[in-house]
């Protein structure tokens, strides 16, 4: 048996279309069936759904031999994993939003320190960074920063918000990530998977 970790959300959303897309009926089922268990078993596949950041630990750990993740976690911490393939889901892009009119970022709201600091100090400019967990949005609206450095899909929640795309950073996808010893000791279980969501 492998284990595959999932996180649930926004990329958990892309990865049950992309599979609806490719009739794979059998892991629908079983995944989006209404339950608060953690993991679910298909066959030999054991699925565990984690948050987003947590997803590279478990693979790292080989708690879980495969993970599918957002690029955007891979480029904010290090992990000691094999980052396996680009995956044909799960598009969106770092960028910097303000409110119109913003001639100056000095201070910065992110979720994304490392992004984000990478990002301004290639840009040669010195800024400071606020860390915030969530709703960073918010933080121009009441004077906490200048600008945010966040993920936008379609922008929706910018424009809500009243912010608008002042720069793109880098795009964002789905990311397929392995354990570095089960990819090879389990590698007969994992090609089949792989081969069944048509990533190989």
């Amino acid at each position: 048996m492998i284990t595959v970790a999932l996180t649930k959300g926004r990329l958990f959303k892309d990865f049950i279309k992309y599979m609806e897309e490719n009739g794979l009926n059998d892991y629908i089922g079983a995944l989006t069936g209404e339950t608060r268990s953690l993991y679910t078993v298909v066959d030999d596949v054991k699925f565990i759904f984690a948050k987003g950041p947590d997803v590279p630990t478990y693979v790292e750990s080989g708690v879980a031999d495969l993970g599918i993740v957002g690029s955007d976690i891979i480029a904010e911490n290090e992990f000691n994993i094999l980052n396996v393939s680009q995956l044909p889901f799960g598009d969106c892009h770092f960028s910097v939003a303000a409110l119109p009119g913003q001639e100056a970022f000095g201070t910065i709201a992110t979720k994304y320190t490392n992004v984000a600091f990478e990002h301004f100090k290639n840009r040669k400019m010195d800024v400071s960074l606020v860390h915030l967990n969530g709703s960073v949005e918010l933080a121009p609206l009441l004077g906490l920063s200048d600008a945010i450095v966040d993920i936008v899909q379609t922008g929706g929640t910018l424009r809500d918000n009243g912010l608008i795309e002042y720069e793109k950073i880098m795009d964002i996808h789905a990311r397929l990530i392995a354990n570095k010893r089960t990819f090879y000791t389990k590698e007969d279980g994992i090609y089949e998977f792989l081969k069944e969501i048509g990533v190989v």
